[in-house]
Formats: structure tokens, C-alpha cells, sequence
């Protein structure tokens, strides 16, 4: 009872409670323990007339709305000062995690009234700053540099774009954003604790044109750690013409993320292990190898159990595709039973989300050929967030299976041009590859592709339309060095594969591309 009322809302995962409680003993003997002790927990409380867990295959939640928890708050002149003092539980890896919370314990668990989130400042509120509400994610606090920003229109200008800012930022789930830009100067009280970063603005309109500074400053000290200057011209804020502030827009929340959540610029804290897992999981991801992908998978599900976000079950819905796109899985009904599940969690915990939204549309339509659910995922995503990158590029993938090829391609131009998060690029290079192929645009085809391959050399997908593309150019030689780069990684690589049922691609229009293209050439014979 008390690993889940110190959960995250009150969740774990069977596997976690198994391996904090059981870590000594076998998969299926530590099972069946755990599906022993909740039967005996769960009859003790219905016996008190409680229901206060639930389960279902993966995890174990308590209802913590139902109850008070005093875990991290103990009564003055308590004589329980150690958490859990007294329980005896032999297992070296409980025993690490009881350290580990105690180490932590007690900490506070409430935000006071004058910490507001974005888009909800007290002008009434006071001059002092208390613990973020999370404890397991970075902080961002939002100041006005009041010198630079006076002027009704100087504050409209700096409040639209900082409002797309944040909004974005918000997105990953990885930073919360606190603001303090209705407040006075900013002074600790004892016992608490500034945000990790501030985010100060600064907006000046001159004419037909705003100025437009963006700062990150250490709160202790007010060292400046980083900062960014732009000019628009005023009818690019609106309009047809407000594509350059969507990318610089961008710009600018993906040079914050990558500082904030660099491993050299987070204090090793344990309310930041969330979001330091995270990032290093999405830096694993897209480095391909299996090694990587499993490691990225197990911290994502870490990270999900310090900090339950959708956009983690996202990502781990990336791993899930990547390793069929590449090959390391193949179609079963386990693996299409883990992908649907973890699908339907992630939308079902953030309806709203964008990235989140993106994701789950990728696997229903790459993993399941959902094509239509997929594009009113994709949709859904654009409609919460068009600045994000990923979801106009998921949309155009979705398009492209569809064979809606001339929407498709404009998607994946558009998202290219609103530049998504760096590690993530070469999947819209990927993208606009395999659309412009598609379109009959081999060369620009070739082009992407090259892109894709300086930075990810052993990537199948962008490996198999630029060499579909240097066969339709007539290009035998590059189609066949192409190919045998391919069979370095798909050795029984052939146009017979790629009708087979089984192939990842197979059934989509890009096959039969694919197929045109080297079809014109004569291929190395695979050799089994």
C-alpha cells in the first residue's frame, strides 16, 4: 500500500512491484507472489468495506483520491520519523528504493496559491516562491523584462509569441512552467526553492517590424545562460506569412529544451530523474541499435512510473515501430496486443496532447494499416498544436499510404520547414524522401535521402526509396551501390520480399514504387 500512495498517482507496474519486492526469485514465482498478496490486501479491505485497488494485466493502482496520505507529511512530535520505520522486508532492491524515498522524505507536496500556472498569474499574489507541484520533473519560470516590454503593443507582441512558446514546451511533458511574470521581484523564503531556470522576454515594435529577445537566467545568481534575437516584420506574426514565426518559434523551444535538459545543466536531484531518463531514452532511440532501443524502452517505462505522461507511452510506441520498420520484430498477435495497449493508454491519458496524438497515429497506421483512425489521429494532432513538426509529418506518412501522395508531400514540406526537434529531423528528411519519391520527384528524392543517410547510413526506409529513386533516374550504378548498402542490413533484400505479407512495408503504394524503380535495373542476385 505505501509504494503505491507513493507512486504517482497512486500507480505501478506489476513488473516494478515484483522487482522491488521479489527481485531474488524467478519471472513466474514472483508473479504469482504479487497476484497472492493482492488477493490478500484486496480481501482485508472488503472486509473493512474498501475498494480501494484496482488491477488490471500490467498495472496496480490505489485510489488515492479516496484517501488521506500522510506518508510525507508526519504530525509534529511524531515519534515515526524514518519512512516506514519498523517494516522488515529482506529484498537488496526494496531495500535500495526505502534509502532512496528516505533520502527524499519528507518533502512538500503543495504549490501555495501564489505559484500559478501559465495563463493563471494572481495579480493579487505575493513576492515569494515555494517547490514546484512536481517533484519528479525541471521547472521553468516566466519573467517580463518590464525595460524592454512596456507599451501595449510592445506586451501583445511578447505575450502571443511566449504564449506559443510555452505551449510547445508544454507538448514533451518534460518541463513544468510556472508564471511569475504578474508578480514583484522574485525572493526565496526558507525552506524552499527557486525554479531551475527562468525565461525572460523582451518585445520592442519599431514600425512595420518587432524585435523580439528570448533569455534563460540562473535564478540564484541572475547569470544569463543563454539567449536568442530575431526581427519580423509585423505582417509575419498573422497570416499566410506566419511561417517564419512558426519556425523561429520553434527555434527557440528546441534551443530551451536542448539546455535544459542537457545531463551538464540539470543538478542531479532526484525530482529530476523523470525527465533525466527521458531525454536520455529519446537520445537512445535514435541511435537505432537493439541494445539502444531496449535500453531507451526500459527507461521510458521508469520514467512513466516516476511521472506518468502520455507522451513517454508515446515514445515508447516509437521504439515499438522503429524495431518493426527495421526488422527486429516481426507481426504476432503479442506484439500487436503490446503496441494497440500501449496506443489506446496514451490518447486515453492525454486526448489532447499533439505529440502524444502523432505517435499513436504512426503506429496504427505503419503497425496496424489503420489508415483512416490514423488520419483522424494525425488530424486531431495538427488541430492541437500546428507548430509541431511531428504531427504534420505523421499525417503526411499517413497520406502517402493512403495515396493521397500531392497532400502527403506538402505535409512533409511543411514540416520540414518547421523544423522539429534536432534528434528527430532525419525521420522528416525520411518522410519528404519517401513523398517527393512518390510523386515522381526522384532527384529531390535523392536529395533527402542523402540527408538521411550522413546522419543514420544503415536507415531502411530512406535506404530503399533513394535506391528506388536512382533506379527510375537510370542511375544503375548508385541504385545498385544503394542496394548493397540495404543488404548489409537486410541481406535477403529483393523485389519478391517486398510483396510478402510480412515485409513491413508491403500493401502500401510505395512498393509498387519501389518495385518501378528497380525493376529497371538489374540487381545482385541475393544469395541465401
Amino acid at each position: 500500500m505505501a509504494m503505491l500512495a507513493l507512486a504517482p498517482n497512486g500507480t505501478r507496474s506489476r513488473k516494478w512491484l515484483q522487482s522491488k519486492l521479489w527481485s531474488t526469485r524467478g519471472e513466474e514465482q514472483g508473479a504469482a507472489s504479487l497476484r497472492q498478496e493482492l488477493s490478500e490486501v484486496r480481501k482485508s479491505l472488503r472486509n473493512a468495506g474498501l475498494d480501494l485497488i484496482s488491477t488490471d494485466r500490467d498495472v496496480v493502482r490505489l485510489d488515492v483520491a479516496s484517501i488521506g496520505i500522510d506518508l510525507k507529511d508526519p504530525p509534529e512530535g511524531s515519534a515515526t520519523r524514518d519512512l516506514l520505520e519498523g517494516l522488515d522486508i529482506r529484498d537488496p532492491e526494496f531495500e535500495d528504493w526505502l534509502r532512496e524515498q528516505r533520502s527524499q522524505w519528507p518533502r512538500p507536496r503543495t504549490v501555495p496559491a501564489n505559484i500559478c500556472p501559465v495563463g493563471a498569474a494572481d495579480p493579487l499574489s505575493g513576492q515569494q516562491i515555494a517547490s514546484p507541484l512536481n517533484s519528479s520533473r525541471l521547472c521553468l519560470g516566466l519573467v517580463r523584462d518590464v525595460r524592454w516590454t512596456e507599451g501595449s503593443a510592445n506586451r501583445a507582441v511578447g505575450d502571443l509569441v511566449l504564449d506559443l512558446v510555452v505551449r510547445s514546451i508544454l507538448n514533451f511533458e518534460v518541463v513544468d512552467v510556472v508564471d511569475f511574470q504578474a508578480q514583484g521581484p522574485l525572493t526565496q523564503a526558507p525552506g524552499t526553492a527557486l525554479p531551475d531556470w527562468l525565461l525572460q522576454t523582451r518585445a520592442a515594435v519599431v514600425g512595420n517590424r518587432v524585435g523580439l529577445t528570448f533569455g534563460l537566467i540562473a535564478p540564484g545568481d541572475s547569470r544569463l545562460l543563454w539567449s536568442h534575437t530575431d526581427f519580423l516584420e509585423l505582417a509575419e506574426l498573422t497570416g499566410p506569412a506566419s511561417q517564419k514565426l512558426m519556425s523561429l518559434v520553434n527555434q527557440i523551444v528546441f534551443s530551451i529544451l536542448e539546455f535544459v535538459l542537457n545531463p551538464k545543466s540539470i543538478r542531479d536531484e532526484p525530482r529530476h530523474r523523470a525527465s533525466r531518463l527521458a531525454l536520455t531514452a529519446l537520445r537512445q532511440v535514435f541511435r537505432m541499435r537493439d541494445t539502444d532501443l531496449d535500453s531507451a524502452e526500459r527507461m521510458l517505462a521508469e520514467a512513466y512510473e516516476l511521472d506518468p505522461r502520455s507522451t513517454y507511452l508515446g515514445w515508447q510506441l516509437f521504439v515499438f515501430v522503429t524495431r518493426f520498420g527495421e526488422r527486429r520484430v516481426g507481426r504476432s498477435g503479442t506484439f500487436h496486443d503490446q503496441v494497440r495497449d500501449c496506443a489506446s493508454r496514451a490518447v486515453e491519458a492525454a486526448p489532447f496532447n499533439p505529440i502524444t496524438l502523432a505517435l499513436a497515429a504512426h503506429a496504427h497506421s505503419f503497425v496496424f494499416r489503420e489508415y483512416a483512425q490514423a488520419l483522424e489521429l494525425a488530424d486531431r494532432a495538427i488541430a492541437a498544436n500546428p507548430l509541431q513538426a511531428i504531427c504534420w509529418d505523421m499525417r503526411a506518412l499517413t497520406l502517402g499510404y493512403l495515396g493521397e501522395v500531392k497532400r502527403g508531400y506538402e505535409d512533409a514540406m511543411r514540416a520540414r520547414a518547421l523544423g522539429g526537434p534536432p534528434l528527430y529531423r532525419y525521420c522528416i528528411d525520411t518522410t519528404c524522401c519517401i513523398l517527393a519519391t512518390l510523386n515522381g520527384r526522384f532527384e529531390e528524392g535523392i536529395r533527402h535521402g542523402e540527408r538521411v543517410l550522413a546522419q543514420q547510413p544503415t536507415y531502411l526506409p530512406a535506404l530503399r526509396y533513394s535506391a528506388a529513386c536512382h533506379g527510375h533516374l537510370g542511375q544503375t550504378l548508385e541504385a545498385v551501390r544503394t542496394v548493397e548498402r540495404l543488404r548489409a542490413s537486410e541481406p535477403d533484400f529483393s523485389l519478391e520480399l517486398l510483396s510478402d505479407e510480412n515485409y513491413p512495408i508491403a500493401g502500401v503504394l510505395g512498393v509498387s514504387v519501389i518495385q518501378s524503380g528497380l525493376s529497371r535495373i538489374t540487381l545482385p542476385r541475393y544469395a541465401p
